[in-house]
């Protein structure tokens, strides 16, 4: 079973994801998504922020992930849009083809082994459903890439350090800023993600790498059964 990680973080989870680029992050992926009518599944619901979005697009959401402490706080806001259920990502308790659509945000640096993730995912949609996934870039959001504001350039400067090749659990230094400095991370290279996604069954239609930071901070794809 995945580690519950986020077990009474949920007032600090819940402030830092409800932030500005985070909320545009989800909003780019509900859009990649589209609006629909059936049963989507949010993998890694977190405290439900993505909910709201999707039940406006007019799907019927169903929000998994593992911390009941999160989940309480999905259930007060969103409980009467959505259902939330207490399970592993990696072990699904749903049948084959049971929703039509599946999306997760924020959630492969988190899984222990995303590839199973992505496994359950397909067993779970529909044949010709649709799979839309936005987490940290696997090359500019990884914690390989120190960002820093320099002072003759007019942006952030980006600075790749060793390591980027080596996938697996991170465990970051307390200096570090954001979700790694409490929880670490788990560094999956491009590649690795990919096909592992490919791996799975699904066939990508769509790949993107929203947002307005240069480099982006941000990945996203939209996959098929």
């Amino acid at each position: 079973m995945t580690t519950a990680r986020y077990d009474g973080q949920t007032e600090w989870y819940d402030a830092f994801a409800d932030g500005e680029a985070h909320n545009a992050a989800r909003d780019f992926a509900v859009s990649l998504l589209g609006e629909g009518t059936g049963r989507c599944l949010d993998l890694g619901t977190g405290t439900g922020l993505a909910v709201p979005g999707l039940a406006r697009s007019g799907w019927s959401v169903v929000g998994v992930d593992i911390p009941e402490d999160q989940l309480e706080r999905a259930r007060s806001r969103y409980g009467h849009v959505a259902e939330f259920v207490c399970a592993d990502a990696h072990a699904l308790p749903f049948r084959d083809e049971e929703f039509d659509a599946v999306v997760s945000f924020l959630t492969h640096t988190d899984f222990d082994e995303p590839s199973k993730a992505f496994v359950e995912a397909h067993r779970v949609l529909r044949r010709g459903g649709t799979f839309v996934y936005l987490g940290v870039h696997p090359c500019f959001g990884s914690p390989f890439v120190a960002r820093a504001r320099a002072v003759d350039i007019d942006g952030v400067v980006a600075v790749v350090l060793p390591g980027y090749a080596s996938p697996g659990w991170r465990p970051v230094p307390p200096a570090s800023e954001g979700v790694t400095a409490r929880v670490g991370i788990n560094h999956a290279p491009l590649a690795d993600l990919l096909n592992a996604v490919l791996a799975s069954g699904f066939m990508l239609t769509e790949v993107h790498e929203p947002g307005a930071a240069d480099p982006p901070i941000f990945f996203a794809f939209r996959a098929t059964t």
